[in-house]
This record gives C-alpha cells, sequence and structure tokens, in this order.
C-alpha cells in the first residue's frame, strides 16, 4: 500500500487543479467568449492586462489552434505549456518511488529548484505588471 507522505498530496492536489484547468478549457469554444471567469482587472479598470483572453487562448490551445491563441493573448503558450509541465511532473512524481534509477530526494530537491523558476519564467509578463500596478497605486496614494 502506498503512503501518503506530504509530497504526494501536494503533488495530487496540484495535478488535480490543473487537470481542472485543461478541463475548464476544453468545455468552453475559444471563439464566442463565454468563460464563465471574466478580466475583474478590465471590469474594474477598463483597461486590458496581460492576463487578459487567457482562458480563451487556453481553450485555443487545448484544440491545437495556436495562431488563434496567440491572438487572444501572447503569453498563453509560455503559462500553458508550464502548466502541462507541471502536469505530467506530478503525475510522475506520484510514482517516483517505483522508478528504480531515481532517487527520490534528488527528484524532490529538482522539484523545489525546477518549479519555481519555471513559475517565474512563464508568469514574468504578468508578475512584472502586477508589481507595477502596486507601485502606481502606492504612489497615488503617497503623492
Amino acid at each position: 500500500m502506498k503512503t501518503f507522505d506530504s509530497y504526494r498530496i501536494i503533488n495530487i492536489i496540484f495535478a488535480g487543479v490543473i487537470g481542472l484547468v485543461f478541463i475548464y478549457s476544453c468545455l468552453f469554444l475559444p471563439e464566442n467568449g463565454s468563460h464563465l471567469i471574466p478580466s475583474f482587472y478590465t471590469d474594474i479598470t477598463h483597461q486590458s492586462s496581460p492576463s487578459l483572453g487567457l482562458s480563451r487562448a487556453f481553450s485555443a490551445l487545448v484544440r491545437g489552434q495556436f495562431s488563434l491563441a496567440n491572438q487572444f493573448n501572447p503569453y498563453a503558450l509560455q503559462i500553458f505549456l508550464f502548466f502541462s509541465f507541471q502536469f505530467i511532473y506530478r503525475l510522475i512524481s506520484l510514482n517516483v518511488d517505483r522508478i528504480v534509477f531515481v532517487n527520490r530526494k534528488f527528484w524532490i530537491r529538482t522539484d523545489i529548484l525546477l518549479s519555481p523558476f519555471l513559475f517565474l519564467l512563464a508568469f514574468y509578463p504578468l508578475i512584472h505588471f502586477t508589481l507595477q500596478t502596486i507601485v502606481k497605486v502606492i504612489g497615488s496614494i503617497f503623492l
């Protein structure tokens, strides 16, 4: 029987959440834009953000429509690839104990170093935009 240690539980949760993102993307067609999750930033400020169109772009990407996805959001492919890699990595991590030639501690340490790096690489435009917006808001409060 498998033991459910914290690393295995985290992998199950991450794989489940990412799987739900992919299912959500499959449920809605990219062209009609009837996704359930709106861009709250755009709704509030009436300005676009780097995350605008990500849901529609993901819907296009799961259907292999790369150029359409790029029209909806130019950062979608790198974010989609991050989630795809993470999903596969989480599924493999659930069975890392069964892989004879892989040291579990090395696998976990690699995960700890690689995942945040890939996250920052994939989400850099969104993180940069968010930090700029925070600086503008703080600047407007104090000036």
